[in-house]
């Protein structure tokens, strides 16, 4: 982070603006005196700030307080209605799209299928979709604070592009930019579980939380971890590939051209290849048709075992990040009992000393929008969380 100087006083006046903002957005409503008190600006500074949001929209008076003697306090809280922004979810072969709110409300979602996934295709997709959200909404596209996009692969979220996803095909695509090119809406791009991740701590279990981590299950397992309540994406935007942890060495084989990774053997694919070597008599052709013969004991027996890897690795995380939380979304919260029963006895039995005693582990239900809601607050964190590099 920059020094900042005394008379840099548009980069002052922007730290102060997002950071009452973002005092509000967890702990509204609060007068302006309280306001002073939290964040140890001056009277006249609160006052200046809060006189702005209020004309922007963005901030409202709400109701008075108690009074202490003197005249009651006029308390404030966000307008969340004020600004909106749009998130995408990236898919294979589908692009998932919400219209939000700043208090992460979906006002509108669209779903749609893609012929495929190249760069061009997506950028024109997205662009028709952001249309139709804001014509179906009544939303002026003046009032958009950003675009939000959370896609599977290693990303580069400050330069806003994808150095490389499988998933896709992609290697370099400066996708951000394409979509800002296209809309005309400041775009903002990251992993779609660091996506998940911002959702949660903005609006979900996490809002209370500084050191959380989101992890999520399905066709993959990935996870997203907040530290000292900022993402963690480490040095190439590749932190969180927990699904690319060694659960066996030199055990089966992986879709990144590895052996052993936890996918291969607790993913939902993973699930379905081994539960039909399992059980060849049984029909299965999808995790549907597994989870309907959980009752098999070989069936039950995988489950548990998938549950028991996955909740090592999650041991591991917590030994290594100490959390204060996790969080466990994405479709495999479908996968229910005995599942989760083993993951969550296999985490505390090989955490070290204590760390996982009183962490609670939280499965999130799970619906469709849920990944382009997190993308949308990509977006909407922006607002709130002001980083100067």
């Amino acid at each position: 982070m920059r020094s900042l100087r005394g008379n840099d006083q548009s980069v002052v006046r922007a730290l102060n603006r997002n950071a009452l903002l973002n005092m509000l957005l967890h702990e509204a409503p609060l007068s302006r005196v309280q306001l002073r008190e939290r964040s140890g600006l001056s009277g006249a500074a609160v006052t200046a700030v809060i006189a702005e949001l209020i004309e922007d929209g963005l901030v409202e008076e709400q109701a008075t307080g108690p009074s202490t003697g003197g005249r009651p306090p006029v308390l404030l809280t966000v307008n969340y209605g004020a600004r909106a922004a749009v998130g995408f979810k990236l898919m294979e072969r589908g692009l998932d799209a919400v219209l939000a709110n700043l208090g992460g409300e979906v006002g509108n979602h669209v779903r749609c299928d893609l012929p495929d996934t190249r760069p061009e295709t997506v950028v024109q997709t997205a662009a028709e979709v952001t249309a139709r959200l804001l014509d179906g909404s009544g939303v002026p596209r003046e009032r958009l604070v950003g675009l939000g996009m959370g896609l599977p692969g290693v990303i580069d979220t400050e330069s806003g592009v994808c150095v490389h996803s499988s998933y896709l095909g992609w290697h370099g695509v400066p996708i951000a930019e394409l979509l800002e090119r296209a809309t005309g809406v400041p775009t903002v791009i990251d992993n779609d579980v660091n996506a998940f991740a911002a959702a949660e701590r903005l609006f979900g279990h996490g809002r209370q939380a500084r050191h959380l981590a989101v992890v999520t299950v399905g066709r993959g397992i990935g996870s997203g971890l907040v530290a000292n309540g900022r993402t963690y994406r480490g040095a190439r935007g590749g932190a969180g590939e927990l699904g690319h942890t060694v659960s066996e060495r030199g055990g089966r084989a992986c879709d990144c051209g590895k052996r052993g990774c936890l996918e291969a053997y607790a993913s939902e694919p993973a699930l379905v290849a081994r539960a039909r070597e399992a059980a060849p008599d049984l029909p299965l052709p999808d995790i549907h048709a597994v989870l309907a013969q959980r009752s098999d004991a070989r069936i039950g027996a995988l489950l548990t075992d998938a549950g028991e890897r996955v909740g090592v690795a999650l041991a591991n995380l917590v030994n290594l990040f100490n959390p204060e939380l996790i969080v466990i979304g994405g479709e495999g919260v479908r996968l229910g009992e005995p599942y989760f029963s083993a993951l969550r006895r296999t985490l505390r039995e090989n955490a070290f000393d204590g760390l996982a005693d009183d962490l609670p582990v939280v499965v999130e239900p799970w619906g469709d929008e849920a990944w382009a809601r997190g993308a949308a607050s990509l977006a909407i964190s922006r607002t709130f969380d002001l980083e100067v590099t």
